[in-house]
């Protein structure tokens, strides 16, 4: 950063110099003949040393802007969808051998839904064109992306309470081709997608049912063989809607697999009067048995009540929460973020997993920004180590006014939290000039699952630009995705 704010400044110190004027660090002005020929030469070369100056300023505001905010920023496409990088659930960047394919969810202009992925040379830093991997049944139809030890990607999509699609890229680490999808499940919504060490595929995803309580099921894919439904994880106490919000994460031996969730239960009729859960499960057999963060085996299905709970609210008591995706350090420590919804304020929280199995929970708000701090603070996110150790925390602030509902609110501004001690403490920035017409928000962050490699500070991908009124709306919100 300094070398190339010097190294712009002896540009201008040369060209001012050269041209015979006072250069912007008080360069004294070379002898002039005072003939009208030579006073008009003058001033040509002092209106170029201008140039130059606004040019070299503009350059070192740039610099400075990429460096305050995070890098490099790509806009990925400006057709994406009214939820282009949603859900928190599923990963859509994967870091592999040199290359970065992040995929997400486009309305093009002609109308439908279609998943779409591009590739960043991290050599060049040069993206390839868009490649269409398929069609998507709504706005909840985005894609699910691993990749495993060979470099071949695997992706799930288009199901809101539909079967799943699934397809493999037919090159190692190359996303411009894939094979004929396959399609397996019933009323299957929100994939979570991980590969385990000897290649098997694994997901959970939620599973609708119109006369019992849904239920989050787990399925797998051994390499070479078809997708098979192994158990239900979590199941709702109440008959009505439900979401699960579940995310997965290996350890750093890549053996235990980590399941950080949001159970939100409706008990009655009414979709708006709920009871959410935040909580965890473990396990060290490729999700065959489950446990808590203490050891204790848990009965499957598991439910709010015999999971690992972290937190709970009821909107009738005033309180609703919300979870991002889960990390494991390198320690092998799971780490959840989650926020609680009042009528007055929304507060967030990082919680780690302490001695005995007790949860330690740390308060995010008060490292906004002193202008935000007072704005609401949400975790639709997520938190992520990269290979330098430190966690990475993204999540989104708004002004929401009491009655209003959250969900894409347009002042929503993303925030990222960044850590150099462990999370001891933070610092946090906004990553653009709050605009109150417009969401930035949805933020999808780069994690470990399973073969991929993490740079030291996560990418992540986001959305610019609304939600829309219905589950079809046809849009054109820009997709960024942002280096840190």
């Amino acid at each position: 950063m300094k070398y190339h704010c010097r190294f712009l400044g002896k540009i201008v110190i040369g060209a001012c110099a050269f041209s015979g004027t006072d250069g912007p660090w008080g360069m004294q002005e070379l002898p002039l003949s005072s003939s009208p020929s030579s006073g008009l030469i003058v001033w040509l070369r002092r209106l170029f040393c201008l140039e130059i100056r606004l040019f070299a300023f503009l350059a070192i505001f740039m610099l400075v802007s990429s460096v305050m905010f995070g890098g490099e920023r790509f806009l990925l496409s400006n057709e994406g969808s009214g939820r282009a990088t949603a859900y928190v659930e599923s990963p859509k960047i994967i870091s592999f051998d040199g290359k970065t394919h992040a995929a997400w969810l486009d309305t093009p202009p002609a109308g439908g839904f279609s998943v779409r992925i591009r590739t960043r040379d991290n050599a060049t830093g040069e993206w390839s064109g868009v490649t269409d991997i398929g069609e998507a049944t709504d706005n909840h139809g985005g894609p699910a992306l691993t990749v495993d030890e060979e470099g071949y990607l695997h992706v799930i999509y288009y199901s809101h309470h539909h079967p799943f699609r699934y397809r493999k890229s037919v090159r190692p680490n190359d996303s411009s081709e894939w094979t004929e999808y396959a399609e397996f499940g019933v009323d299957l919504t929100y994939p979570a997608l991980v590969c385990a060490t000897d290649g098997t595929l694994i997901m959970t995803a939620r599973r609708s049912f119109k006369e019992k309580p849904w239920e989050l099921e787990m399925w797998t894919k051994a390499p070479g063989g078809d997708w098979a439904r192994q158990r239900s994880i979590l199941r709702s106490r109440h008959l009505v809607y439900t979401q699960f919000t579940a995310s997965l994460a290996w350890g750093p031996d890549h053996k235990t697999l980590h399941l950080g969730a949001r159970i939100y239960e409706v008990p009655g009729e009414d979709a708006m009067v709920s009871i959410t859960t935040v909580g965890y499960l473990a396990s060290d057999d490729n999700g065959v048995t489950w446990r808590k963060a203490n050891g204790d085996a848990v009965a499957l299905p598991a439910t709010p009540e015999t999971f690992d709970s972290v937190s709970a609210g009821r909107t009738s008591h005033g309180q609703s929460l919300h979870v991002g995706s889960m990390a494991v350090d390198a320690k092998g420590k799971p780490h959840l973020v989650y926020g609680v919804k009042t009528e007055e304020t929304a507060q967030s929280y990082w919680a780690s997993l302490a001695e005995h199995g007790q949860w330690q929970r740390h308060h995010l708000n008060p490292y906004l920004p002193g202008k935000f701090r007072e704005w609401d603070l949400f975790m639709h996110g997520g938190i992520s180590f990269g290979a330098d150790g430190q966690p990475l925390i993204v999540g989104t602030v708004m002004q929401v006014q009491p009655g209003m509902h959250e969900w894409g609110e347009v002042t929503t501004e993303l925030v990222r939290f960044h850590s150099h001690d462990g999370g001891t403490t933070f610092t946090a920035d906004i990553l653009d000039k709050p605009d109150a017409e417009s969401p930035r928000w949805m933020p999808n962050i780069e994690r470990p699952t399973g073969f991929n490699e993490v740079a030291d500070q996560p990418s992540f991908i986001y959305t610019d630009g609304v939600r829309g009124d219905a589950l079809h709306d046809v849009l054109s919100n820009h997709v960024y995705w942002i280096s840190n």
